[in-house]
């Protein structure tokens, strides 16, 4: 299997699944060696795996396989530019729950880093996308949409309209 990812009409677009992985009060979160801004673990989908799939075999590989995945969260339209390069990227979050006893089995020479850091500090972390963070701060009881342009959340017009049709 591939992942999905591709090129068209001047974007690169991924299909991600990611995950809100909470131990008590803290949140794990993952960066490359070489960047300085935080992201959710998780990764591509592949062709023919739907994302509960993906984000239990991200895990398993990234971190080990002592979660408890709860449930879906957020579902979001990303459209970003990262390093001249611009993306449009749809990904499912869900919920997960680490186990309390067991540690991160961390790969070694990897090229991601992982840190847990308390909930209460989230605001102040530099996280991509920013909008997650409201979501692990304050989770909704419900699965949400979140159209994304670059950090302006529904920044389009024509977004929201198309999304509260969908509604009626």
């Amino acid at each position: 299997m591939s992942d999905i990812t591709f090129s068209l009409n001047g974007f690169r677009v991924n299909m991600r699944a990611g995950a809100i992985v909470r131990r008590g009060d803290r949140i794990l979160l993952c960066r490359m060696t070489d960047e300085n801004w935080w992201f959710l673990p998780g990764g591509r989908i592949k062709t023919n795996e739907s994302s509960l799939m993906a984000i239990k075999r991200e895990l398993c590989e990234e971190i080990g396989d002592s979660f408890h995945v709860l449930r879906p969260a957020v579902c979001s339209e990303n459209f970003f530019e990262h390093d001249g390069q611009y993306f449009h990227e749809v990904c499912i979050y869900y919920e997960v729950q680490w186990l309390e006893d067991e540690n991160i089995k961390q790969q070694e020479n990897a090229d991601e880093v992982f840190n847990w850091v308390a909930r209460k500090d989230v605001p102040g972390i530099n996280l991509k996308p920013a909008f997650i963070k409201g979501r692990i701060v304050d989770p909704s009881p419900s699965m949400e949409l979140v159209i994304d342009r670059d950090g302006e959340q529904g920044a389009g017009a024509d977004d929201v309209k198309a999304v509260v049709g969908l509604w009626r």
